[in-house]
């Protein structure tokens, strides 16, 4: 790595900022991260009356540039490191340099800041300082030791880590009467996954993060010359996974389709390496090119592991991506000459999803990919094409599930949750969250309490398939409405995302019964298997006194359909589950002063129509969910399922024991 190169590429690519009518003004420093984007630290903008206010910005820097820019993503404001960025749009084309964003999760240690500084009565000029990374503040802050002064202006500018060659942050702010400084680490840009636009700003799309980052690992893939940063970092006689093979894996990445959810991609990553790492939330790996970040320190070494790791990723990109994912498996095929005859073999003859034969997986080995994705089997010797049809069964989808525990001084009114999750089968089972302490809370304080959790864990789970949200409850407590909960009690903007709507509008939402723990009985498989894979039929359950002997005398393929309110409905829906019925339809609102009416008479017909439509019982979730969203769109044909609840017992992946449940690391 030539030190003195890499210096001069990150200079070339870190400017000024100030305002357009002002050029000699500056308000602070921020760097190039792909052509035509730049990022700098959110408070050296005058957002007193928000981004929008700010108006044209003059961006320049080296060899004379001089561009107009204005502001385009940022992270919504806030006290903590990973909210102080956003990134700056250039109004018109120019040629510039881009610095090279490390792909690892771990911190630096010997850095270098840069950026630009003002001295007493002078104009702008070029700043740079080395130091140390010392620490660590919060999930994305890195602290920096006292070997430097961080001057005023030089907030924004980029962090190059120094021993690998990449820029691991940006520069925040000095402390306070000391010297040394902040940071924020380069894995908060993930955050702009759900960046604020500025105004009518759509130049990223719909994911900001992943169009910047293929961006940028494109145009590090093809640049040459002087401007080469892959170029600088590469020293002579080099061998192993070097600078050029991580670019242009890199690039080949961000080709194809993202993971379908980073627990997914984990899962793939633990497998790949023969081992099961600490994921900790802010560092764990939500696409193909953080994966790859997991890989540089393998004992095996980093260009065997990467090497298989690719295979894999190719594999499960295969049918959506043919094209990007063969180039990928290509090019692994080509870079794998370069091994020693008897790796070459290994790393080859390796089905694409099997677990790394130098380590051993949690449940020993012979875990194929298609296995844990998805439950599906095939021969072990065939080199598959895997891929999850989201049209497929939804059983099999990720599910996080809520368990509502009622407190034991006050059972009615107060209740302690535990957030679990699964991935696949009854064995990926996984303990998130918990609140178990004091008096528990109330049902109307939940929301709010699960709000953070439950995003947290959703962002892990989610993908083109959003996960399921399951709430386990006592019977008595059939009446609660999670299908209107929100992911957030703050909405960040004007225009909110899709997904801060009500959850059952945008995910599936059903209720599960908290007394089914443990094995699950004979007849409730028999009624799950008789509803799962043959036509379910609808069993109206108009009242107590009709229930025992229409429940116990049903059919196996029998839905109980309920038009009167949980409240009202106590004896029949526990009667239900103790006669082994894993799926219940019932009605949260309905007035029965004087009986069942023609409402009810539409409700029974309209779930009749429903389940012979739907042919299987385990399509009722995302049905259902369909229908919410039909009726926050004002489709009067959907009215009738607004108060239309679903219980859904998969004895396939029963309720555990608290003590059967394996902890998250």
């Amino acid at each position: 790595m030539t030190t003195a190169k890499l210096d001069a590429l990150v200079v070339r690519a870190t400017v000024r900022i100030g305002p357009d009518g002002e050029p000699g003004t500056l308000w602070g420093s921020g760097f190039f991260v792909a052509p035509g984007w730049l990022l700098t630290c959110r408070h050296i903008l005058p957002l007193k009356d928000g981004p929008e206010s700010v108006g044209s910005l003059r961006v320049q820097g080296y060899d004379g540039l001089d561009v107009r820019a204005r502001p385009a993503y940022w992270l919504g404001g806030g006290t903590d490191p990973e909210q102080d960025l956003v990134l700056i749009r250039l109004t018109e084309n120019v040629p510039h340099a881009c610095v090279r964003l490390t792909d690892r999760y771990d911190p630096p240690l010997s850095v270098a800041a840069y950026g630009w500084r003002t001295p007493a009565g002078g104009a702008p000029q070029r700043w740079s300082g080395q130091t140390e990374c010392n620490g660590k503040d919060g999930g994305y802050g890195l602290t920096l030791a006292p070997l430097v002064e961080i001057p005023h202006g030089a907030s924004g500018g980029p962090l190059l880590d120094r021993e690998r060659g990449l820029v691991a942050g940006v520069v925040k702010a000095r402390r306070a009467q000391k010297d040394g400084g902040l940071a924020v680490a380069a894995t908060a840009l993930r955050g702009f996954r759900r960046a604020v636009p500025v105004g009518d700003e759509n130049g990223l799309g719909a994911d900001p993060y992943a169009a910047l980052i293929r961006a940028h690992d494109t145009w590090h893939r093809k640049a040459s010359g002087a401007t080469s940063w892959v170029r600088a970092q590469t020293g002579a006689g080099e061998r192993g996974w070097g600078p050029r093979d991580s670019a242009d894996a890199s690039a080949l990445l961000a080709g194809l389709p993202q993971p379908r959810s980073s627990a997914e991609l984990q899962g793939l990553i633990e497998r790949v390496l023969g081992d099961e790492p600490l994921w900790e939330e802010e560092v764990a790996p939500r696409d193909w090119r953080d994966g790859h970040g997991w890989l540089y320190d393998h004992p095996e070494g980093a260009d065997l592991v990467a090497l298989h790791y690719l295979r894999v990723v190719a594999q499960l990109c295969g049918t959506r991506a043919p094209d990007a994912a063969a180039e990928l498996e290509q090019w692994v095929e080509r870079r794998a000459e370069e091994l020693p005859g008897h790796l070459r073999a290994l790393l080859m003859g390796v089905v694409a999803g099997a677990p790394a034969p130098w380590g051993t997986t949690r449940a020993g080995a012979g875990v194929r990919t298609d296995d844990w994705l998805g439950g599906r089997t095939a021969d072990p010797a065939v080199h598959v094409d895997i891929d999850i049809d989201v049209d497929a069964d939804d059983s099999d989808g990720p599910v996080v599930a809520v368990e509502l525990e009622p407190d034991l001084f006050r059972p009615h009114d107060r209740f302690h949750w535990r957030i679990w999750t699964w991935t696949g089968g009854p064995e990926t089972v996984r303990a998130e969250d918990e609140g178990f302490d004091g008096e528990g809370v109330s049902l109307a304080e939940l929301p709010s309490v699960l709000s953070e959790p439950l995003a947290r864990t959703f962002g892990r789970l989610d993908s083109g398939r959003r996960a399921r949200l399951e709430l386990a409850v006592p019977v008595e407590q059939f009446g609660v409405d999670a299908h209107l909960w929100r992911p957030g009690p703050v909405v960040r903007s004007l225009r909110p995302h899709p997904a801060e709507r009500p959850f059952g509008i945008h995910r599936q939402v059903v209720v599960r019964c908290l007394k089914r723990r443990g094995e699950p009985s004979a007849v409730w498989r028999e009624r799950w298997r008789a509803v799962a894979e043959g036509e379910p039929k609808a069993l109206p359950v108009p009242s107590d006194a009709y229930a025992g002997h229409a429940l116990d005398s049903a059919p196996p393929g029998a839905v109980p359909v309920l038009c009167r309110p949980p409240a009202e409905n106590t004896g029949p829906l526990s009667r239900a589950v103790a006669a082994g019925y894993g799926v219940i339809l019932w009605n949260l609102q309905a007035e029965h002063t004087h009986g069942c009416d023609a409402d009810c008479g539409e409700l029974y017909d309209r779930t009749a129509e429903l389940l012979s439509s739907a042919g299987r019982a385990t399509a009722l979730p995302e049905r259902l969910r369909a229908l919410r969203e039909r009726v926050s769109e004002a489709d009067p044909d959907a009215d009738w399922a607004e108060h239309l609840a679903l219980l859904y017992d998969d004895p396939r992946r029963p309720i555990p024991h608290c003590d059967d449940l394996l902890e998250s690391p």
